[in-house]
């Protein structure tokens, strides 16, 4: 349920009165939601937001579940779907085979059915792209995204370069030119300076814990893990 609570959730369903019933509950157990009425909404919301997990309905207007579906799985296989429908319908289920399908649940769907679905959600999300660090901390290598007591903590582009550097050399300190290779590769016909690897790591450490990122002296720059 923990993990659950970080995760954001696109819903995706037609009719007013399932989403009044299950809305409140759905934000109630999770870091934000989005709601979407018909599919093409669905896949705009999509875009702009990359839902951890999308809950949609198989009849919805303009674009249908699984048409939603085909279209997020061309280049999408992490995003857990999960799919409603109002009776067991073989045909479409064999249509949802290749699409990677987390659940199929038929209508009505009870609350505790589809809280176990999407706990089941969050443990495969957090297997594949979280990462937790000590310091009550956890990176998202999906959106790279940094959380420190549940928070998001805001990082500018370079912030996050250098924090999915770390993450991936797994404790392994990162040297000076390897920062600079990572993290400032759109300004390779420019000189940068050991102070600005300085600079960038000061302010970083004013957004984390003061332990999470360590110098090995003469090494370089490594997470606590």
């Amino acid at each position: 349920m923990k993990r659950l609570g970080k995760m954001t959730i696109l819903y995706v369903e037609d009719e007013e009165q399932l989403i009044r019933n299950y809305a409140p509950f759905l934000e109630e157990h999770c870091q934000s939601l989005y709601i979407a009425r018909d599919g093409e909404e669905a896949y705009r919301i999509y875009r702009e937001y990359r839902p951890n997990i999308i809950l949609l309905d198989i009849y919805i207007p303009k674009m249908s579940g699984v048409e939603l579906a085909r279209k997020i799985r061309v280049d999408d296989y992490t995003t857990v779907l999960i799919a409603f429908t109002a009776h067991s319908d073989r045909k479409t289920l064999l249509e949802f085979i290749d699409l990677h399908l987390l659940s199929y649940l038929v209508k009505p769907v009870s609350r505790s059915v589809l809280i176990s679905a999407l706990v089941k959600a969050a443990q495969k999300v957090y297997g594949e792209h979280q990462v937790n660090l000590p310091f009550n901390c956890s990176w998202d290598s999906k959106s790279q995204t940094l959380y420190h007591d549940r928070e998001q903590v805001s990082l500018t582009k370079r912030e996050r370069s250098f924090f999915d550097l770390m993450i991936k050399k797994q404790g392994v300190p990162c040297a000076d030119d390897e920062i600079i290779l990572n993290v400032w590769s759109d300004k390779y016909d420019e000189a940068i300076t050991n102070t600005s690897i300085r600079t960038l790591i000061k302010n970083l450490r004013k957004k984390v814990p003061t332990k999470l990122i360590k110098n090995q002296y003469g090494v370089g720059y490594k997470l606590e893990l």
